[in-house]
């Protein structure tokens, strides 16, 4: 059933390998269960850990294979003017072409989602069974199932913004014989059940860690109030999303990092890190570089960054840069930018390069954890949905905080529409290269503002919406494409 770029590309963890089991014709159900194995397996506090620990190694392996992360959530927003001749299969996403000769069938695959969501479910499912006088801490239980809705809720609100709609699995499969394949449900539903995960987590989850080694790379009630404001601003419940990024703010404990100290936001676990994906070379979790894209090249990086790389493969759209930095004074642009002004501009946040092999520098690895919830992106989340519900001066403060951290001048134009583009734009600007951008301009109806090249009638009819492989049909009669594509795979 599993096409050879599935195959190539599935990451198999520890869990995972104890319990797969023959292969099927369920695209839903790509590691089936024995039920009898599954049962005696979760018996244990250890048990839950290494299954939840699967769990954040299978979301990390689904982000970060062919940088899909970025792929989704950058490239179409204009960031970046990809060299075709370096990435043939990524230049069309930046204008919105996903479909075409280049590109990528694993852009338009969800089968490795289902991987993770089996075991989330399976969490979810076993977890709970299991005596408290079996964990170490009797609060462990809880939090392993609360990190579990959080998983849970996070990966569905990803892929929905990426599909639309998908379909919508809640249980694991315990039995290959019981396994059934599911139609895609709507997307308002998807997001229901995202909220309401997301309620469970919250209730089972508090701030802070007991364990700081899993600081911010596990969630926490921080991390699950992030996830829910975004899914309330995606939804455009302003009220609900002011309300608890408010709650975060406040009650967090997250603080802004100097300007003097950004990098320490990209190499991770600063203090107004909420959500991040572990990428540390000292724990054996960098990522190597070494040609081709899995996990390959370091695409907005070269010389000097990366030794014996001459090549940017993804330079800087100066236009588009041009645009939203329009303040020379502006410290993020050096910071976050080499050379911003050449063809080739590289984008310098993670650009914590580590070499294996010392001072040869043959083996380059990158060791920057993938923010993808910090404080930064909910003040300015909280100051949308303030301007949304024309609290515009309680919305300017939030915007200034962040603009002073970045040396530029506080706002002084209008409220209304005048200061919702100014509070997007600080998005653009603090937020790039984070996967964030393309999902802010599709939320905010902006996108071809920013992105010209992204073709209108597309965009108007729901193009901005990712197709599914044509190669899932062949296994599940319940699929249907996604409408704009229809026929035109």
């Amino acid at each position: 059933m599993q096409s050879q770029n599935i195959k190539k590309y599935t990451a198999i963890t520890l869990l995972a390998t104890l319990l797969a089991g023959t292969s099927c014709k369920k695209i839903l159900d790509l590691k089936p269960h024995d039920s009898t194995f599954t049962e005696a397996y979760f018996q244990t506090g250890t048990d839950a850990n290494t299954a939840i620990a699967g769990a954040y190694a299978l979301l990390r392996n689904v982000l970060l294979n062919n940088y899909s992360w970025h792929v989704y959530g950058d490239l179409p927003s204009g960031e970046y003017n990809v060299n075709g001749g370096y990435d043939a299969f990524n230049a069309p996403i930046c204008n919105g072409q996903f479909i075409g000769l280049n590109v990528g069938p694993w852009e338009w695959n969800w089968q490795n989602y289902y991987q993770l969501m089996q075991q989330i479910n399976l969490v979810i499912n076993k977890v709970p069974g299991i005596p408290l006088a079996n964990f170490t801490n009797p609060d462990l239980r809880k939090q392993i199932t609360g990190e579990a809705y959080f998983l849970r809720a996070y990966t569905y609100f990803y892929m929905s913004r990426i599909w639309g709609d998908v379909p919508l699995k809640l249980a694991p499969d315990l039995d290959v014989t019981q396994a059934v394949n599911l139609p895609r449900s709507p997307a308002a539903t998807v997001i229901a059940q995202c909220l309401a995960d997301c309620d469970t987590a919250e209730n089972d989850l508090s701030f802070g860690y007991t364990d700081p080694t899993q600081a911010v790379v596990r969630a926490n009630k921080g991390s699950v109030l992030a996830l829910k404001a975004h899914i309330q601003a995606w939804i455009h419940d302003y009220a609900s999303c002011e309300k608890t990024a408010d709650t975060l703010i406040t009650q967090g404990g997250y603080t802004l990092v100097d300007s003097a100290h950004y990098s320490q936001v990209f190499i991770g676990k600063s203090t107004e890190g909420i959500f991040e994906i572990n990428v540390n070379y000292g724990q054996n979790e960098g990522v190597a570089l070494t040609g081709g894209n899995n996990p390959g090249y370091a695409p907005t990086l070269a010389k000097p960054f990366v030794a014996n790389q001459p090549n940017v493969y993804w330079p800087l759209n100066n236009p588009y840069v041009s645009q939203i930095y329009t303040d020379t004074n502006d410290i993020r642009y050096y910071k976050f930018f080499y050379q911003a002004y050449s063809n080739n501009g590289q984008t310098i946040k993670y650009a914590n390069v580590i070499y294996a092999d010392g001072s040869a520098q043959n083996d380059p690895r990158i060791s920057n954890n993938l923010n993808i919830f910090r404080l930064a992106d909910i003040i300015l989340l909280r100051a949308e949905a303030l301007n949304q519900l024309g609290r515009d001066p309680e919305a300017i403060v939030l915007l200034d905080t962040i603009k002073s951290r970045a040396g530029i001048a506080p706002y002084s134009g209008a409220g209304g529409t005048a200061l919702g583009t100014e509070i997007l734009e600080e998005r653009l600007r603090e937020l790039f290269f984070e996967g964030q951008s393309y999902y802010d301009l599709i939320r905010t109806g902006q996108l071809l503002n920013y992105n010209p090249n992204f073709s209108a009638s597309q965009y108007q009819n729901g193009g901005w919406l990712w197709p599914i492989d044509p190669s899932m049909f062949k296994d599940d009669f319940t699929l249907v494409q996604t409408p704009y594509w229809r026929g035109k795979l």
